[in-house]
């Protein structure tokens, strides 16, 4: 029999709206081995476990476990999103499913009702993601957990298709550039998962192709810098973006054989350009774009620098650096140049933000250290930490055979040093939830998280 004790841990919700829930929901058996709600469909409920217990599985790698009066599927169904987990009954369970048409249906007539669900909702979802944060990254879980539980999401990148303008330029890439189109869909849903929620549905499509040309861009100069090495080149490349004559000003001075790659990187500019400057809000926000993309653009100086100069390398200014060339501020800012927030939350908005690219950033690094090593690539922070612990030199960095760096930084935890790092930056991000009111944190903090498990899971295909 039903009591009101299963509703004890949702203080938000009066004692009539427990028994609202339990008159529209209804109870059903299931036995153990049960798939209650599949990772990446849309559930069209919330689920209250009454009896059982239940684990929650990202990919085939547990993360949680559930026990009686535990709600389930909360995410979806406050962000109307595709379940982030899994998750499977572990013995015989009853359940009491919350259809969410009759949710709806009686929020629209109650408000009071809607904003005690809503608000115990999200009350509910915080505290998840901070004792999963505390879950995942003690001794619980490894990183090769972690990515394995991202595994099924890099199968349904090959169903993306992109939109014609983004095909029209990664086919002009391939002329000039030697990336996969794996990469593409990668990215792209790298940043569907960390644009912010306040972007319009209608605007959506609009801002992730403006992002993955950008990507785009940042790819063609990445290449130019580091694996071209030149100061010079690189110093051209960065004359046309902001050039006081837009599209009229002359093109860069460079050798023949860069005039169809510098082209590209001109028309690419150009078109990202007119595509933002299409956004309600952008000659508000025109000044922090411009700042963004000078960091952006300082980030790579900086690896050019380093590449040519490895005795620059210092853990300080890796971490000051670098982090900007995840393009992550560029895209917040381009973000809201789409919908109005409070001014006075900008600050904390930004904070979050340098966190989420600074992980983003780290997770960058743990997924492509190894394949640097081969190209002497040596800018990623898990080389600077080695050089900081004096596990390699600067001259062994520069003459050690590639396996035998790779060898090092394996056997020493380099890696595991960066993921820490970024296990405390994730809490600091947690912290920073409860102070941007202008829309939905959790989601961002859910996207930093999937990131990391789409990096470690393509490690080698990136």
């Amino acid at each position: 029999m039903r009591t009101a004790s299963h509703w004890s841990r949702y203080p938000e919700l009066l004692t009539s709206d427990h028994a609202l829930l339990d008159r529209i929901g209804t109870v059903s058996d299931y036995p153990e081995g049960t798939t209650l709600i599949t990772q990446g469909e849309r559930p069209e409920a919330l689920l209250l476990l009454l009896e059982g217990r239940a684990a929650i599985l990202l990919g085939q790698v547990e993360v949680d476990r559930v026990a009686r009066g535990d709600m389930l599927g909360e995410m979806s169904f406050l962000g109307n999103d595709p379940a982030s987990a899994s998750v499977v009954t572990l013995s015989a369970s009853r359940v009491l499913r919350i259809p969410r048409a009759a949710v709806e249906q009686q929020a629209a007539s109650d408000p009071g009702f809607a904003v005690r669900l809503y608000c115990g909702l999200a009350l509910l979802i915080a505290e998840r993601l901070r004792e999963r944060n505390r879950r995942l990254f003690t001794q619980e879980l490894t990183a090769a957990d972690y990515a394995a539980a991202w595994t099924d999401t890099l199968t349904s990148l090959r169903s993306i298709q992109l939109p014609p303008i983004v095909e029209r330029y990664v086919a002009a890439y391939e002329e000039v550039g030697h990336r996969g189109a794996f990469l593409w869909r990668w990215c792209w849903r790298g940043v569907d998962e960390t644009t912010l929620p306040l972007v319009p549905e209608d605007w959506k499509e609009h801002l992730l192709s403006t992002k993955l040309l950008a990507i785009i861009l940042n790819v063609l100069l990445d290449d130019l810098a580091d694996q071209r090495g030149s100061e010079q080149l690189l110093e051209s490349a960065l004359s046309i973006p902001f050039h006081p004559q837009g599209r009229n000003a002359p093109p860069p001075e460079v050798p023949p054989e860069e005039r169809r790659y510098f082209a590209l990187i001109a028309d690419l500019w150009h078109a990202i350009e007119a595509r933002v400057r299409e956004l309600r809000y952008h000659d508000a926000y025109r000044p922090l774009y411009v700042f963004d993309y000078q960091q952006v653009f300082n980030s790579m100086r900086y690896s050019v620098l380093t590449r040519n100069r490895p005795a620059l390398h210092n853990l300080a200014e890796n971490r000051a650096y670098s982090p900007h060339n995840m393009n992550m501020m560029v895209f917040a800012t381009i973000d809201l140049m789409s919908a109005p927030v409070e001014a006075s939350e900008l600050g904390a908005i930004r904070e979050g933000i340098w966190y989420a690219q600074s992980m983003g950033q780290i997770a960058n690094m743990a997924a492509t250290w190894r394949r640097e090593v081969v190209a002497r690539d040596f800018a990623s922070r898990v080389f600077v930490q080695a050089l900081d612990a004096g596990v390699l030199t600067a001259g062994e960095l520069q003459n050690l055979p590639p396996e035998d760096i790779t060898a090092r930084i394996e056997s020493s935890g380099m890696e595991e040093r960066l993921l820490s790092e970024w296990t405390e930056q994730r809490r600091r991000l947690d912290v920073l939830m409860s102070r941007v009111r202008s829309f939905d944190m959790v989601r961002l903090v859910r996207g930093v998280d999937t990131l990391l498990g789409m990096h470690l899971a393509a490690r080698g295909l990136i």
